[in-house]
């Protein structure tokens, strides 16, 4: 049980991070990444007999003097290595291979699929050194838009990757947001303009909303 308690508790961790805000599918690529090396490490590890990165499970042994039987050590090991196994299944790493260069335009070599206009576009901004000044100043998706007056076929590729929401935050904080609005003794609101309000970012300006509306004058 211990074992289980720590290995939920990092997978725990991995989907907390994968539910940011403001997220795209490369940034979200490199957490699932990291994870699956890390499982490869805590393979070794436990293989080995060292239990540290299972903390709950090392400290249990620890405490009541325990070693774990060779049969019960290959199944610990057995379950990370399926981890890793389904994580790679779920998430391969050529899927993002061929998008890796909207993160780095000016060290990538061109990608395969690619035609001779996206080809020289990228040539284009990775041989222009304001550009790259530019680039290391703005967020990834700051950066495309920027350029996408004068390079507008690969700026619409990358935008495209960066663009969709990566992650179902947004969908998570509607559902809240409902749960909160709406009740037994509410059911008949309709939540379009109270949702826009619960889940917005944007602060009202409420001296300003005051300031249109007319106090009703006294008769």
């Amino acid at each position: 049980m211990a074992f289980l308690s720590d290995l939920f508790e990092k997978l725990n961790t991995l989907n907390k991070s994968l539910q940011g805000n403001n997220t795209n599918i490369l940034q979200l690529s490199d957490k699932v990444s990291g994870f699956k090396k890390k499982a490869i490490l805590r393979k070794g590890s436990v293989s080995k007999g060292d239990y540290k990165c299972f903390p709950s499970l090392d400290t249990f042994l620890e405490d009541n003097e325990m070693t774990l039987k060779e049969e019960l050590r290959t199944v610990f090991v057995l379950y990370v290595q399926q981890l890793h196994f389904y994580l790679q299944k779920y998430f391969p790493e050529d899927e993002v291979e061929p998008i890796k260069w909207v993160r780095d335009p000016f060290n990538t070599e061109r990608p395969h699929h690619f035609n001779n206009e996206e080809a020289e576009q990228l040539i284009d901004i990775s041989s222009d050194s304001t550009l790259k000044v530019q680039f290391q100043s703005l967020s990834l998706l700051e950066f495309w838009c920027q350029i996408q007056d004068e390079y507008p076929v690969i700026s619409k590729i990358s935008l495209r990757v960066l663009i969709p929401f990566a992650t179902s935050y947004l969908r998570e904080a509607g559902f809240s947001a409902v749960a909160v609005i709406k009740s037994k003794y509410r059911a008949k609101i309709h939540l379009e303009k109270e949702m826009r309000v619960a889940i917005s970012k944007i602060t009202p300006r409420f001296e300003e909303l005051c300031k249109e509306k007319q106090a009703h004058p006294s008769h």
